[in-house]
């Protein structure tokens, strides 16, 4: 399971509700949580504090976010396949 968090997200937020994505899968191998500081809820970067506005500004996804997923998502596929 990968969980993505943007840290600059005022609506999930690191604080309240990813400490308990944290709590409840603790001790599960499987589970990946990667925080992106400079990212909001569209894991668009930026800096200061995130507002409604940032979200009508056309913008690109973080390009470290994409290449996590891509990573994620192949590396899992080597685990099934090494599975099967």
């Amino acid at each position: 399971m990968l969980i993505l968090q943007g840290g600059r997200d005022y609506q999930v937020t690191v604080a309240d509700d990813l400490a308990r994505w944290r709590t409840g899968l603790a001790g599960r191998p499987e589970v990946d949580i990667r925080v992106y500081e400079a990212d909001n809820h569209l894991f668009f970067p930026g800096a200061g504090p995130s507002t409604p506005a940032e979200y009508g500004t056309p913008q690109h996804v973080d390009p470290a976010v994409i290449a996590d997923i891509a990573h994620w998502l192949s590396h899992g596929q080597d685990e099934r396949s090494r599975r099967l």
